[in-house]
C-alpha cells in the first residue's frame, strides 16, 4: 500500500470532486481500479480518471461514508492506495471508437478517451446525466479533439432523455464501443452491440472487498467470473449467461434486481 498526498482538489460537478494525488504506483491502464483506504473507514475500489507520471486523478462521487469522508479532505491530506488491479480497456483495436459514460462512470471513460486520442484514433465521447450540473469532463473531451454527444434526463443540456436513446441510432457507425455507468444502461448497450455485431467493452461494478480474486464477493453467477480479476472490463460476449443486467449482490449476500 502506498501513501498518496493530495496536491489538488477540483469541484467537477454536483457532489463529485477530483483529487489529484502524488503517489508512486505502477501505471494504471484505463478501466483498471485501485483500492483506496482512509484510516478508520472501509477500503473502496475506484477507477482513476487519469494517471500521468506520478500523478493519479481520482474522481469521487459522494455516495457513502468513505466517499463522503474523502470529500472532506484537502490539499496536503493523504489517501492510501494499492493496485492497480483487474483488466482494463483494450485500446489497440482497429476502427472508430464510441465511448459512453453514464454519471460518474465517466471516470475511466475520459481516461480511455485521452489515451485513444494520443494514439491518433477517432473517438466520440457520449455522456448522459440526470441534469447539466452532473455532467462530467465535457470541456476536457472537447479540448482533446473528440466529438461530444450529451443527454440529460431533464433536458437542461443536450438532448432530453437517456444516452442509450441517442446512441442506438448511430452505434453501427462505430467499430468499438467502450462504456461505464449504471448497470441498466450497460445492459442495454451490451445488447445493442451484440445485435449490431459491434465490438463492445463494458466496465462494470460489483461489491469488491479484497481486489485480489480471493473473497469471491464480486462474482458474476453462474459463470463465477470475478469482477476484480477477470474484469472490471468485460467484452459483451463474456457476460452472456451471467447475472449481469438481472441482479447484483449486496455485501450481505442479498440479491437485488437491477431496475
Amino acid at each position: 500500500m502506498r501513501r498518496g498526498r493530495i496536491v489538488k482538489v477540483i469541484n467537477e460537478a454536483e457532489s463529485i470532486k477530483s483529487f489529484i494525488l502524488k503517489v508512486n504506483i505502477d501505471k494504471v491502464i484505463p478501466g483498471q481500479f485501485v483500492m483506496v483506504w482512509v484510516p478508520g473507514f472501509e477500503e473502496i475500489p475506484l477507477s482513476p480518471s487519469l494517471h500521468e507520471n506520478s500523478y493519479l486523478r481520482l474522481t469521487v462521487a459522494a455516495v457513502g461514508a468513505t466517499t463522503e469522508k474523502i470529500h472532506e479532505m484537502n490539499v496536503g491530506d493523504s489517501l492510501y492506495i494499492r493496485g492497480p488491479y483487474g483488466r482494463g480497456f483494450n485500446l489497440n483495436l482497429r476502427g472508430k471508437y464510441l465511448l459512453v459514460a453514464g454519471g460518474y462512470g465517466a471516470a475511466p471513460i475520459i481516461y480511455a478517451l485521452k489515451e485513444l486520442r494520443e494514439k491518433g484514433k477517432s473517438a466520440t465521447y457520449a455522456i448522459g446525466a440526470k441534469t447539466s450540473s452532473k455532467l462530467l469532463f465535457v470541456s476536457e473531451a472537447r479540448s482533446i479533439g473528440a466529438k461530444v454527444l450529451i443527454t440529460t434526463e431533464d433536458g437542461s443540456e443536450g438532448v432530453k432523455g437517456l444516452i442509450t436513446d441517442v446512441i442506438k441510432d448511430i452505434i453501427e457507425e462505430y467499430d468499438n464501443v467502450l462504456a461505464c455507468g449504471p448497470e441498466k444502461m450497460l445492459y442495454k448497450i451490451m445488447n445493442m452491440c451484440l445485435r449490431a455485431n459491434v465490438k463492445c467493452q463494458l466496465s462494470i461494478e460489483r461489491y469488491i472487498k479484497c481486489g485480489l480474486g480471493i473473497c469471491g464477493s464480486c462474482a458474476l453467477d453462474p459463470k463465477g467470473l470475478l469482477v476484480c480479476k477477470d474484469g472490471p472490463v468485460f467484452y459483451a460476449e463474456e457476460l452472456i449467461g451471467t447475472d449481469f443486467g438481472k441482479y447484483y449482490s449486496l455485501p450481505s449476500g442479498a440479491k437485488i434486481i437491477v431496475r
